[in-house]
């Protein structure tokens, strides 16, 4: 199968599950929505009808596209900062001198006793920015 068709039956997949009945508001004393369904219901519901209507489940497919282009790049700029041999795949020692660079960025960003290493604390405020990062659709950390 390739990759096209593979993102575009992702694409079905999810649209088909958030216009799902089940998507929708409960009613009083039925249930709860997740945190992340109710996460897209206040990002992409414009109408305010507790449902994602066919325009609005088009606005997350845009969305989904936009991110996978962003992703894209990320790739493109990755391999071209550590692919050392120009052969369009890391090698051992790249992929290497790849997860060292990743460390040394979180390090410099949540080490805040700089010991080299992350403690419990500093490891949830890691991961707490990754999240949050990552529903704001922002960056992975840079330099």
């Amino acid at each position: 199968m390739d990759t096209r068709t593979l993102c575009m039956l992702t694409i079905a997949a999810t649209l088909g599950f958030v216009s799902t009945p089940g998507f929708a508001k409960p009613a009083d004393g039925e249930g709860r929505i997740s945190s992340r369904r109710a996460k897209i219901l206040e990002r992409f519901d414009t109408n305010g009808n507790g449902v994602i209507d066919p325009s609005e489940r088009e606005a997350i497919g845009k969305a989904r596209m936009e991110r996978r282009g962003e992703r894209r790049e990320r790739c493109k700029y990755f391999m071209k900062k550590f692919d050392a041999n120009g052969d369009g795949q890391l090698d051992e020692q790249e992929r290497a001198a790849a997860r060292e660079s990743r460390r040394a960025r979180i390090l410099k960003h949540f080490d805040a006793d700089g010991n080299g290493v992350l403690d419990d604390d500093e490891r949830k405020t890691a991961r707490k920015a990754r999240r949050h990062r990552t529903m704001k659709g922002h960056e992975t950390l840079r330099r």
